[in-house]
């Protein structure tokens, strides 16, 4: 019964693992993305805020 527990315990360790680094990966690739199209970080924190137009 102990390999079950433990094969089950690094079988969910390796899948959430693997999540984790598919996570950081899209972030990375969103953020050099918004690099490439010449939007810095700090825009993408910090918007410019929208104008109300008075017509």
């Amino acid at each position: 019964m102990k390999t079950l527990e433990r094969i089950t315990l690094m079988t969910a360790t390796a899948v959430y693992a693997g999540y984790l680094i598919q996570q950081a990966l899209k972030t990375r690739a969103e953020r050099l993305y918004r690099l490439a199209a010449g939007e810095s970080p700090y825009e993408r924190t910090h918007p410019k805020p929208r104008r109300v137009r008075v017509s």
